[in-house]
């Protein structure tokens, strides 16, 4: 649980989260960072019924790679709690209908890009991000809170960018972001690496939708043997690097790299994948 003093600031990002959510209710962004904010204050109450509110958000919209995300930690509340049981076992049937269709309209053998779980931007997984970073001294109390400022209006915006602690500190020219990004490379087994020596080339990019490397921050830039070198925004998010697997469908060596760099590359991979498209119609 955080101390009085973190307690403090979280409490300032959980207003702003609660803003947002005034005016747009569902906005799944904030539900999810709301119940993580919550989680870190010890606040468990608050944290399920926000983590309910999201997954009913999501049987709403028909979202089941998303909803399938939550199960886990809905079932922690399931025994006790009969609405976190009821969204638990909606997801389930949910995802069962989804397979049922994908089964009856792919061919025997075939797997396609919705068998694998690929959620949107996880607003969760960069708090968390940003919350080490805190923890660790890399970030004062204050240049946190005005990282979960800046996450939050980014979230709720209509931008098609890539979201990440790592872009915001580099848009509020963060002067250590350098010593940060040498700093957890080390502890999450990501080298640093300078895509901007690196020639992007199609095999390599069209590993991973397009859509997909702009809202997860992952990009494949080189194919080494059989496998892939991908850069990733948040090389903390396991569940990113299980996606990216799952999508490139071969092995993955994970890398970073700075933010500006990254944006490029997502430039010239759409590119790539553009003239590859104009090719094949004509």
């Amino acid at each position: 649980m955080a101390d009085k003093t973190d307690e403090s600031e979280i409490m300032t990002a959980i207003t702003a989260f609660e803003q947002i959510l005034e005016a747009m209710p569902n906005d799944r962004a904030s539900l999810e960072a709301l119940s993580h904010a919550y989680a870190q204050i010890g606040d468990l109450s608050r944290a399920k019924d926000n983590l309910i509110k999201l997954g009913e958000v999501m049987l709403e919209e028909g979202d089941a790679q998303g909803a399938g995300n939550l199960l886990e930690k809905l079932n922690q509340y399931a025994a006790e709690d009969p609405r976190a049981k009821e969204i638990a076992v909606k997801i389930v049937k949910l995802a069962g209908e989804s397979e049922s269709a994908a089964s009856a309209t792919e061919p025997s053998g075939a797997t396609s890009e919705a068998d694998v779980v690929v959620s949107g931007f996880s607003m969760a997984d960069e708090l968390s991000f940003a919350w080490n970073l805190m923890e660790s001294n890399h970030l004062t109390q204050e240049e946190y809170s005005k990282v979960v400022q800046d996450l939050t209006e980014m979230s709720a915006g209509e931008g098609e960018g890539t979201i990440s602690v790592l872009h915001v500190l580099e848009a509020m020219g963060f002067k250590g972001l350098d010593k940060i990004l040498a700093t957890i490379s080390t502890e999450s087994n990501a080298p640093v690496v300078s895509l901007a020596s690196h020639d992007l080339y199609f095999d390599a990019v069209k590993c991973l939708p397009l859509p997909f490397m702009k809202s997860r921050g992952a990009v494949a830039f080189e194919l080494l043997g059989g496998d892939a070198l991908v850069v990733v925004m948040n090389p903390f998010d396991v569940n990113l690097r299980k996606d990216v697997e799952s999508l490139a469908k071969r092995g993955c060596h994970f890398y970073m790299c700075m933010p500006v760099e990254f944006d490029k590359a997502i430039e010239k991979a759409g590119e790539l994948i553009a003239a590859d498209a104009d090719h094949e119609m004509t």
